[in-house]
């Protein structure tokens, strides 16, 4: 599978990533390199939920309840109401406890500040799961819970490969590489994905 971020920034456009970098008041440069970073470690976070058959059904409930893509048919509109949409609930439940430290993590790698972090997470994460959900309309295979946590979970080195940020730290922190469930702080919400991943 091609790297997630091409992939996304694909589905938003150049005028999309523009419209993301001026609703932060960064350049789109220092947007796409904090999305870099950021890619990687919400889809270790989602891995590492994915590895209890819990967290993979509610994971896999959102997808066909909330997540079908569309977010993408306008971008501009979600990016311009982004507080309104479902990205803090969903960082809620995939970060956990561990949302401060990944925010301070990230800016520490990028020239972006934590509160702009905070924000794209804000954004990128809802996109996640449209592009994910939009893959498994699409796919005969590879989105059953047998599968989900082993495809996010290549996704997550996959797209940690394809950028020059250390990411080592803050993916042992969600526990995307580690598989260390305690990490993500979020094991005991799992239950509750599919609903607080709503649109």
């Amino acid at each position: 599978m091609s790297d997630l971020l091409n992939q996304i920034l694909g589905q938003v456009g150049g005028q999309g990533l523009a419209a993301i970098a001026n609703q932060k008041g960064a350049s789109e440069t220092q947007t796409k390199s904090a999305m870099e970073g950021i890619v990687p470690t919400l889809l270790g976070a989602m891995a590492n939920n994915s590895r209890t058959e819990q967290g993979a059904q509610g994971l896999l409930g959102a997808l066909d309840a909330d997540h079908d893509g569309s977010i993408f048919d306008d971008v501009f509109g979600f990016v311009g109401n982004y507080q309104q949409g479902p990205g803090q609930g969903i960082l809620n439940h995939v970060l956990g406890g561990k949302q401060t430290v990944v925010e301070q993590g990230i800016s520490s790698k990028t020239s972006l500040s934590s509160s702009q972090i905070n924000s794209l997470l804000q954004i990128v994460a809802p996109m996640i799961l449209g592009y994910l959900g939009k893959q498994k309309k699409q796919a005969t295979s590879g989105f059953d819970i047998g599968d989900i946590a082993q495809l996010l979970g290549g996704m997550t080195q996959q797209a940690d490969k394809s950028t020059g940020l250390d990411l080592g730290d803050i993916l042992n922190i969600v526990g995307g590489l580690t598989g260390n469930q305690k990490s993500s702080g979020a094991t005991s919400a799992l239950g509750l994905l599919s609903k607080s991943f709503k649109r």
